[in-house]
């Protein structure tokens, strides 16, 4: 039995009170920073999944907003084959698809990475290479490699991949992790507005990121990177072990918080892996808001439960961009207090644990429903 994953009201509470709050308070920082007559439109990338819940969800909150041809072309999103890529342009026609593994696209070893230049065509016979099948398949993904790197940035990441941040079979950090490095540091690129024209940067952007709790098999090596982020942080504030030891039920380590609460240590690492790889990309978590966490359990039958952790949070640059930085210089004194901050923050701060006894399934609903009227205006066959 699959999971409908467009009409569970558990996730459509996160798309709600988590996604849609943080997209609003990203336009609205968009709006301020703009200062040309025309505004523009907020960048948004996300595994929408063929129904497109979450994009069609800020439109109708007048987040993302159409050309005025009507189309929705500063959405970017991944599925996994080209049907289902057209069948997504059906409901939010204008947008840009790739088809594919999102993983193996970003993670292809390609020397172009940082030159790649608008009008190339990646998929012209290449010079000193037969024309065979293996040839057009590597032009196929360097094709969709460049092609997704020249939509960078993002005003809005939305990395909901409904699966595991960590593989036993991977080999440490992990494939995941690795891709993440690659969005963030193109998340740097330079960017161009048909509104005035010139070369922008973002200063900052909105993180949204899914994954389950586990797996039950993972490895000793992912164990203790993990255990050594959170080690790391008692060691270097003597102020965290007692907020540690009250949040965990008086637990004295990391170690015996592994063993004896998977759930919560996992819950605990998991925003450091997140923080840590956004300040070695140049970028780092706004203290101001933090990083909130919300919870649920997926209970399926025939299928044994599992947890989801939805994780959103403001992101910012720092300054100066590390292009303009001498080597050998250290974080910024901002930028450490802001990790110090969002540290005391992942201690302290509970995650909000979703239910349908907590909801109002109501109120859910008929935001779905209206969701879904939206989506007929465009392809009037949905069901």
């Amino acid at each position: 039995m699959t999971i409908d994953y467009e009409r569970d009201l558990l996730k459509h509470h996160v798309r709600t009170n988590a996604w849609l709050p943080l997209c609003q308070k990203r336009l609205k920082v968009l709006r301020l920073n703009d200062t040309s007559r025309q505004k523009r439109r907020l960048r948004y990338f996300t595994f929408c999944a063929v129904g497109a819940v979450d994009v069609l969800m800020l439109e109708v909150a007048q987040v993302i907003k159409r050309s005025k041809a009507g189309r929705f072309d500063t959405v970017v999103f991944f599925d996994k084959n080209s049907d289902l890529v057209q069948k997504t342009q059906q409901r939010i026609p204008g947008a840009i698809g790739f088809p594919g593994d999102f993983v193996k696209v970003v993670l292809l070893d390609d020397p172009d990475d940082g030159i790649v230049i608008a009008g190339q065509d990646s998929l012209l016979p290449q010079v000193n290479y037969d024309d065979d099948l293996r040839v057009r398949q590597r032009q196929i993904l360097v094709d969709q490699h460049h092609g997704f790197i020249r939509h960078f940035p993002f005003d809005v990441i939305n990395l909901d991949l409904e699966e595991f941040l960590f593989k036993p079979t991977e080999a440490l950090p992990g494939q995941v992790v690795n891709a993440m490095r690659k969005v963030f540091e193109w998340q740097g690129r330079s960017f161009v507005t048909p509104q005035n024209g010139r070369e922008q940067y973002l200063d900052g952007f909105s993180l949204m990121f899914t994954t389950r709790i586990g797996p039950a098999n993972i490895n000793e090596e992912y164990l203790g990177m993990l255990r050594g982020y959170l080690e790391d942080n008692l060691r270097n504030d003597e102020t965290l072990l007692p907020i540690f030891q009250e949040r965990t039920g008086g637990i004295d380590s990391i170690a015996n918080l592994q063993q004896n609460n998977f759930e919560l240590f996992f819950l605990l690492a998991t925003p450091k892996v997140l923080s840590s790889i956004l300040i070695e990309s140049d970028w780092y978590i706004d203290p101001e808001t933090g990083i909130n966490i919300y919870e649920f359990e997926r209970t399926t039958p025939g299928v044994v439960p599992y947890k989801m952790l939805h994780l959103v949070m403001d992101v910012k640059r720092q300054m100066p961009f590390r292009v303009f930085r001498p080597p050998r210089v250290g974080l910024a004194w901002d930028v450490q207090e802001a990790y110090r901050t969002v540290v005391h923050q992942i201690f302290t701060k509970c995650e909000v644990t979703v239910t349908l006894e907590n909801i109002d399934q109501v109120a859910l609903q008929e935001s779905l429903d209206r969701i879904i009227e939206q989506r007929r205006l465009y392809y009037p066959d949905d069901e």
